[in-house]
């Protein structure tokens, strides 16, 4: 699973500028189709110049073309697929933005959101204007441009954007969905740990996810669940797994990959340990409650 925007600051091949909170990417492939597991660790603004982009999110599935744009909160899951134009490429151009970009821009802002309709919603689909097209193009040669390297001039141009969104006819919820996602930033720890404690992902992407460092995270996590993160998400994977041997018919390798575990051998060398049997005999064992979870 991929942790974004880590993963593009990381891979060093895709062109992106990130400064002063705010990571400015344009991405492009040409390959049939591409199909990822995303934790989203930062608020993100995406914009499909070509190509479609599926998305599958706790809010259900949406489709994007060319000339959409969604944004997407921080601390979510996604599965996304993309698909390129026939004969041509998959192009989009992304902003991510950290807390404090966000708290600025709303708390900036004078104008009062209308009714709420935009609570808890992982995802925003935006209409974008012929303003936002053309604020678009001229960001384009920020790649090449010492601007591009200008911290408070990004900030800027960002805030700009935000600001052509929010006043933008058919985004007349937009400014309420930020207000949502600014007054949640820090995400509760056990809401965080249950939706991701099968996923294959780091404590530094857990503490990213629910709006801590990393040093806060552990310190947290030790006062709310009395033991370390290691020890809780093994335990949780095991009785997780533990549940599905007992109430599904799946077989032991699926289960093994869906508690988390890519290793069956691994997998069952833990539950094991935890359980004082394989997998396999606790599905046979007759008295589920002698094994009570």
């Amino acid at each position: 699973m991929l942790s974004i925007p880590r993963y593009i600051n990381e891979s060093g091949q895709i062109p992106s500028i990130s400064l002063g909170g705010v990571t400015f990417v344009q991405y492009r492939s040409e390959k049939s189709e591409i199909r990822h597991e995303t934790c989203v660790s930062q608020h993100s603004l995406v914009f499909i110049i070509e190509g479609t982009k599926y998305i599958h999110s706790a809010d259900g599935d949406i489709v994007l073309e060319k000339g959409e744009a969604f944004f997407c909160r921080k601390g979510i899951h996604l599965m996304s697929e993309m698909i390129p134009e026939q004969g041509g490429s998959f192009d989009t151009v992304l902003f991510f933005l950290d807390d404090r970009m966000l708290t600025d821009f709303v708390d900036s802002l004078t104008v009062e959101a209308g009714m709420n309709k935009a609570t808890g919603k992982a995802v925003f689909k935006i209409n974008v204007s012929e303003q936002i097209k053309i604020f678009l193009s001229s960001m384009m040669p920020l790649f090449e441009s010492s601007l591009g390297r200008d911290d408070d001039f990004l900030r800027l141009k960002v805030r700009e954007l935000l600001h052509y969104l929010c006043s933008s006819e058919g985004n007349e919820y937009f400014l309420n969905f930020l207000q949502d996602c600014r007054n949640s930033l820090k995400t509760d720890l056990s809401a965080v740990m249950e939706q991701y404690f099968n996923k294959n992902i780091s404590l530094g992407d857990m503490a990213e996810l629910s709006g801590r460092s990393l040093s806060t995270f552990k310190r947290e996590f030790n006062k709310t669940f009395n033991t370390t993160p290691a020890k809780w998400i093994r335990e949780r994977r095991l009785s997780w797994a533990a549940q599905l041997i007992r109430n599904s018919d799946k077989n032991i390798t699926e289960i093994s990959y869906e508690s988390g575990y890519d290793s069956l051998s691994h997998f069952s060398s833990l539950f094991r340990k935890q359980y004082g049997m394989t997998p396999r005999q606790y599905r046979a064992e007759p008295n589920p409650l002698k094994y009570e979870l």
